[in-house]
């Protein structure tokens, strides 16, 4: 399949101006941009530009509030609660992100509640924007059931995408934090999978009748699988509630705690290390740390041992400088859009976008 190199300013381009042409201010369209890129220079492609197309269709097809404002409900330092008034979740995310932010400068934690929200993009990107404010970070959203339960054959489970991450040291400044789903794997890549014409590994999912396939088209009609058998089933279930019954939310199979309609919602938590001892000692623990696990001996085969947001750090600097690329289908896909945004006519494709 073919591929384009895109530059990462190039995408921040076209994402901006596509979320404008759907309407949103210039602010706007700027946190719903920034979602995407930074999620694909962090080179988790099923989570960035690859998903504009889906958020073209919530906001032309779908429910959403184009004119939402985060609606502060409650706010007792250092507890916050809000209302995503039922926006762009990558736009409304970003937004309480940053309040939890500044509160937690304010007084050295924050635990915000999100309701009434959307999809909100990778977990992994608010992570990252708290951690490097120098806070310890976790972030959660519930969603609509993908997932069977342990022993199920039917969707019951969100996939409760959700990220932790711990400011780095001295001599390793970058993050430790990973950014995953609770299934085995994301819709995304199953997805993609789908789009690329590969079959999927066992485990990741079960047909409609409960039993496992390697056909993604199978999966996606049937259910995802939680991680780690039984133990992530666990962790499934216990990052759901944290993030829709500790915020009055939709779970499950669409039982809302409010009467409403179904609903996304977020968690929030930021700690400041500094409130549990002196920065220095702080950051020679984790160098520490993160020493002690990588002078581990290697497994035979092995030539490293990745710590955790590893990978993402080394795809930031490689994409700022090289660009990240497109495979056909993500690129049509932008074009198309553009095309029914009027940004494009007829005969145009995503080589024109470039030139923006």
């Amino acid at each position: 399949m073919d591929k384009t190199t895109v530059s990462m300013e190039q995408l921040s381009i076209i994402a901006n101006k596509l979320f404008s042409a759907m309407g949103y201010s210039e602010k706007d369209a700027s946190y719903a941009a920034d979602v995407l890129v930074e999620t694909d220079r962090r080179g988790v492609d099923t989570h960035g530009m690859t998903r504009l197309g889906f958020y073209h269709w919530s906001v032309t097809e779908g429910s959403i509030n184009r004119n939402a404002r985060l609606k502060i409900l409650r706010d007792e330092p250092p507890f916050l609660m809000a209302d995503a008034d039922n926006g762009l979740g990558i736009i409304m995310a970003p937004q309480a992100v940053e309040l939890a932010i500044q509160r937690a400068k304010e007084h050295g934690i924050c635990v915000m509640g999100v309701s009434n929200s959307n999809h909100y993009g990778a977990a992994g990107y608010y992570a990252a924007k708290c951690v490097k404010e120098g806070f310890i970070t976790i972030v959660s959203s519930n969603s609509p059931p993908t997932a069977a339960p342990y022993g199920g054959k039917e969707k019951a489970l969100g996939n409760s995408p959700w990220s932790m991450a711990i400011p780095g040291g001295n001599c390793h400044p970058d993050p430790v934090m990973f950014d995953m789903a609770c299934s085995e794997v994301s819709r995304g890549t199953c997805e993609t999978a789908l789009r690329e014409g590969r079959s999927i590994p066992l485990g990741w999912g079960i047909d409609p009748d409960g039993n496992p396939s390697t056909d993604p088209a199978e999966v996606l009609k049937g259910s995802l699988l939680p991680f780690g058998g039984i133990k992530g089933y666990c962790v499934t279930v216990l990052v759901e509630a944290l993030s829709s019954i500790l915020t009055f939310a939709t779970f499950g199979n669409g039982t809302n705690m409010t009467g409403g309609s179904h609903n996304t919602s977020h968690f929030i938590l930021l700690l400041d290390p500094v409130k549990f001892g002196d920065l220095d000692t702080y950051k020679r623990g984790i160098d520490e740390y993160v020493e002690n696990i990588k002078r581990t001996p290697l497994a035979p085969g092995f030539e490293e041992i990745i710590i955790p947001g590893e990978l993402e750090t080394r795809a930031i600097k490689r994409r700022t400088e090289h660009g990240r690329e497109l495979d056909g289908a993500v690129a049509d896909s932008l074009a198309e859009v553009a095309l029914k945004l009027g940004l494009l006519t007829e005969g145009q494709g995503f080589a024109d976008m470039l030139t923006w």
